[in-house]
């Protein structure tokens, strides 16, 4: 018995450690539990989700692979209801912004027994900038393809030590020093978001709001290492 992955989904299952307590938080139709589990990498998973039909189309899955004893499905805004005990934690598919309000309001994540491993849709700028001004250090980012679409998931943990970083560095991150096809795909993606914002505010009369884009794209100017 399998269960199939997309590409984006198991890029974030690449990330997970094994044999731990783990939760995926927005689960849809859950089928990253069901595969951690048939896979063998994990033997619980609690698969929570804000809305009921989420859970609904869950719980299908959890029952066309017989997992009843090893997917908890809970009804939860956030890390709300998932249980403190949780040692990965996996919040994938939702826009960054979203992603770092609610690492915000769970403030017991502050733990460095905990993994988080997070895949942002968009503004993963809002992420790593909520990660390195709240204690946590990226130790690794990895970027994939699915549909001509590029994606990315990072892995992070608690350490209490809050850095500042540079802006540039909170749009590309480590993906920045890769090579492969994906990570290059990244970012000219953020590249071309970065320059399209510059020269909209610029246009607009804006240019003390565009000066920010602009010195993020003179930071890339002088390291044209992708």
């Amino acid at each position: 018995m399998t269960v199939a992955l997309t590409q984006r989904l198991a890029a974030v299952a690449g990330l997970v450690r094994e044999n731990r307590l783990t939760a995926d938080v927005g689960t849809d139709h859950g089928y990253l539990p069901a595969f951690l589990v048939v896979s063998g990498k994990t033997k619980t998973v609690t698969a929570s989700d804000i809305g009921a039909g989420p859970l609904e189309n869950a719980a299908k899955t959890v029952e066309k692979y017989g997992l009843g004893d090893n997917i908890s499905l809970v009804l939860s805004d956030g890390l709300a209801n998932i249980p403190q005990n949780t040692e990965e934690i996996i919040i994938a598919g939702m826009g960054g912004n979203l992603i770092a309000d609610i690492l915000e309001n769970a403030g017991w994540i502050k733990n460095n027994n905990i993994h988080l491993v997070l895949q942002p849709m968009t503004h993963s700028q809002d992420v790593r900038k909520f990660l390195c001004e709240n204690g946590f250090y990226i130790d690794k980012e990895t970027a994939c393809f699915e549909d001509k679409r590029v994606y990315i998931a990072l892995s992070a943990y608690y350490s209490g030590e809050i850095t500042k970083k540079s802006d540039f560095y909170y749009f590309f991150g480590e993906l920045y020093r890769q090579t492969d096809a994906a990570a290059k795909a990244y970012v000219k993606k953020q590249y071309d978001y970065v320059m399209s914002r510059y020269n909209g505010l610029m246009k607009s009369g804006y240019e003390d709001e565009a000066e920010f884009y602009r010195r993020i794209l003179q930071e890339k100017i002088k390291n044209p290492n992708v």
